[in-house]
């Protein structure tokens, strides 16, 4: 995993990307246990390059490729063994959480990852029966901040769902 956050550093320092945080299940494994997951999520931001109105990420692609890691299975560019799957942030919501992304030191590797409670945020919008579970799990942590986690679903007007859910899975 070091690798990999080692060349995500990279292709900002590079310029390649302008900012990017890890997601989904990777993410949340880092602000608690591990988590299985089957790829790295990695959400960047990506302008339309000029005249055309539709994101690519080629140049990301391309500069891996220079890098060497060429290899694909099946959404996912492996990157020293590991599959990382670079997702544009599309959303607002998507995109407040790779601004606000937390940069953390693991194994002497500097890395941004996706707060937990946007996290959270993201699988109440996401809403898949895995996603519920992380929810619950990302709650538990003894570092989540509920008010910030409020003002998320709020300003994202997620807060009736997440009133559905929380009566559902009795959380109060």
């Amino acid at each position: 995993m070091e690798k990999v956050c080692q060349i995500l550093e990279q292709l900002v320092a590079d310029g390649t990307l302008s900012n990017y945080a890890i997601g989904g299940a990777t993410a949340a494994g880092f602000h608690g246990e591990p988590l299985a997951t089957l790829d790295i999520d990695v959400f960047v931001f990506a302008d339309p390059p000029p005249g055309s109105v539709l994101v690519s990420l080629d140049a990301v692609y391309q500069q891996l490729g220079r890098l060497g890691f060429t290899t694909f299975e099946k959404e996912c560019v492996m990157i020293h063994g590991l599959p990382v799957q670079f997702l544009v942030a599309s959303s607002d919501l998507e995109s407040e959480a790779v601004r606000e992304a937390l940069s953390i030191t693991w194994d002497n590797k500097s890395m941004r990852v996706m707060r937990p409670e946007h996290l959270a945020v993201l699988a109440l919008q996401t809403g898949r029966p895995k996603d519920r579970a992380r929810v619950v799990y990302l709650l538990g942590l003894p570092q989540f901040d509920r008010a910030l986690f409020e003002s998320v679903l709020q300003r994202h007007e997620l807060t009736p769902v997440w009133q559905r859910w929380s009566e559902e899975l009795r959380l109060g």
